[in-house]
């Protein structure tokens, strides 16, 4: 039984407990020590890959689960309690948690009071008040932030209420989650998820369920403004228009998230509804997607607009003559939608642009997921190929075929370096860069490592380095090495481009690229990691092979040469020889290795080559 085997229960979803089965039947069939560790290997790896891919169907599925809730979200129902019990089933479905409940403010009395409540076991929860500042929903609720424990009864950050306590303790509450809902810069209600075990929730359960809130809050709003506005025809009449217009937007764009579009294509769908124009900013400043034909000078003043000092708890603002809305996923930072309206924006207007952040969010917060997942992976790949084990290339050929990479093909190794501040977003484009190109990518000791398919070693690095420097408007050096076209031989080739940058940052040739050919004798003495057999073979490797295969001198006469000065005479006495013999040596010499005496860098190598060699074999 061998990889194979464990490979067939990954492909079938076999439970554990399979796994364990198949390493004993394999393991009694060892035939060596070997064959047993390497079994054991494929048995780790194997449940590895089991741990991650659950990992990722389950993140698959509470993505599904969000956005199933805000399609039925879109479709806002006029009966608030209707749509406050889908809420509250949806956040039990969304963290698969024993209880979910939502309460609403009560500004004037300084309360929170609990309406639904799903997974209850008691009436004790029915209509409780919790005071501002009390327990967990008092809290959240002054607060305006999430708040999270695995131990509610012996959490000493909370204030405790005897009433909230009975309750809570009625139900065998043991760890709870309360998110705001916010809506137009106040705090509307809370939103709970809750487990009668001691466990804390994760990061992820405490985004997924702030997301779903930031939904909520605005179909919370909306419902009560259908609920008011029953009263009056003529202003329903009016309203349904504009909700109807509203949802079509929504819908539209969810079509676009349901089919994996982008933000482009949310700024499209959303400009076909509002007057104006749109664009969308990431958290850095860089522009995502804007509606066509914008001129750059409104461009530049939106973006302007969105780097005030400006509350990131509201949905959506005015700045000036626009409109800024935070792209967030709980406390995620994913940007700003921004729209400079044609006429003056009415309440529909606005929500509509809600929404539309609601969406681009959404679709940035996936994408990213998605992205940060496919980089983690190609990082993991090239850390193993960079630092190989004696199990790196037994799953090679699998992993790379995942991912795109063809490791038989010639790649060239770039290694890049920015200034500390920059070294995040640095990594972050070259693993774009590394998924555009079908290459890998990683950081290691705070430079920037990326793989790409290429033949020119030195146009790469430039390239690289060219395009970096644009995207992150600070300089970006780069040092490369190859064409590899064997995954053995990523390592030297790794050290070989870091010792480039290495050099190039001694030299003081920030935002320049190099190769160890275009370095010479400098990147071997400044890149403390340089190979100088390496070097040697370069320089002088064509003569050493004509010797060895001919048995001539030829090494030993250009050493001699260069030893007396570059003295034909003195050299043929030296060797007892006639200088013309000299000569026809040096011609083949200059032949075999296409150098000009007259440069003087090109003597130097020479020199150098022959100096670091004599001084290898003086070792040996």
């Amino acid at each position: 039984m061998g990889p194979n085997s464990f490979l067939r229960l990954l492909v079938d979803g076999a439970p554990a407990s399979d796994y364990e089965d198949a390493l004993r039947t394999a393991l009694a069939g060892a035939a060596s020590g070997e064959e047993h560790d390497r079994i054991v290997d494929d048995h780790r790896l194997a449940l590895r890959a089991r741990d991650l891919l659950e990992q990722h169907q389950s993140r698959e599925a509470a993505q599904r689960a969000l956005l199933e809730c805000a399609m039925e979200l879109a479709d806002v129902p006029s009966n608030v309690n209707a749509m406050l019990t889908s809420i509250v089933t949806r956040a039990q479905r969304l963290l698969g948690c024993d209880l979910a409940y939502l309460s609403l403010n009560d500004p004037e009395r300084s309360e929170t009071y609990v309406r639904v409540m799903v997974g209850a076991t008691s009436s004790c929860w029915k209509d409780i008040r919790i005071p501002f500042g009390a327990g967990i929903g008092g809290k959240v609720a002054a607060t305006a932030t999430p708040f999270a424990t695995s131990d509610y009864f012996h959490d000493e950050r909370l204030a405790h209420d005897p009433v909230v306590d009975k309750s809570a303790r009625a139900e065998g509450q043991a760890a709870i989650l309360g998110v705001p809902l916010v809506h137009r810069g106040r705090v509307i209600g809370v939103l709970f998820a809750s487990n009668r075990r001691l466990e804390p929730f994760p990061h992820e359960s405490i985004v997924q369920l702030s997301s779903l809130a930031t939904l909520a809050a605005i179909a919370i709003h909306q419902a009560k403004l259908l609920e008011e506005k029953e009263t009056a025809n003529t202003t329903l009449r009016a309203r349904a228009r504009e909700t109807e217009r509203a949802v079509t937007a929504h819908d539209r764009s969810m079509e676009i998230v349901l089919r994996g579009g982008g933000v482009q294509e949310v700024v499209n769908a959303t400009t076909e509804t509002l007057d104006g124009t749109l664009a969308i900013f990431d958290e850095q400043g860089t522009t995502l997607a804007w509606t066509p034909d914008t001129p750059e000078k409104l461009l530049q003043a939106m973006l302007s607009a969105t780097q005030g000092d400006r509350d990131r708890g509201v949905r959506s603002a005015p700045a000036g003559n626009f409109w800024v809305t935070t792209l967030a996923a709980g406390r995620e930072d994913l940007g700003s939608l921004v729209w400079a309206p044609s006429s003056t924006a009415s309440d529909a207007d606005r929500r509509i642009l809600e929404r539309a952040g609601v969406v681009a969010a959404l679709v940035r917060l996936f994408h990213n997921n998605v992205a940060n997942a496919e980089a983690r992976v190609r990082g993991e790949l090239l850390d193993d190929l960079l630092s190989p084990t004696a199990t790196t290339y037994t799953s090679l050929a699998d992993r790379a075929q995942r991912l795109g990479y063809e490791p038989d093909t010639p790649h060239i190794v770039v290694v890049a370096h920015i200034e500390p501040a920059l070294r995040q977003r640095l990594a972050t484009n070259t693993s774009d860069l590394a998924v555009a190109r079908s290459g890998l990518s990683t950081t290691r000791d705070g430079f920037a490592v990326v793989v790409l398919p290429a033949g020119n070693t030195a146009l790469t690095a430039k390239q690289v380095s060219g395009s970096l420097t644009m995207r992150l408007g600070a300089p970006v050096t780069t040092g490369a090495a190859g064409p590899v076209d064997n995954a053995a031989e990523l390592p030297t080739a790794y050290t070989e481009a870091l010792a480039c940058t290495r050099a190039l940052l001694r030299l003081g040739r920030i935002g320049d690229s190099a190769t160890v050919d275009e370095l010479g004798y400098t990147g071997l003495l400044l890149g403390d990691s340089a190979s100088a057999t390496t070097f040697i073979g370069r320089t002088l490797g064509p003569v050493i092979d004509h010797d060895a295969r001919r048995g001539t001198t030829l090494l030993s006469t250009l050493e001699t040469y260069f030893a007396t000065g570059q003295s034909l005479a003195t050299s043929a006495k030296q060797l007892h020889v006639h200088p013309n013999t000299i000569t026809q040596r040096l011609d083949r010499v200059k032949r075999l290795l296409g150098v000009d005496w007259s440069d003087p860098e090109q003597a130097l190598d020479l020199q150098l080559a022959l100096r670091l060699r004599r001084i290898s074999w003086d070792c040996q």
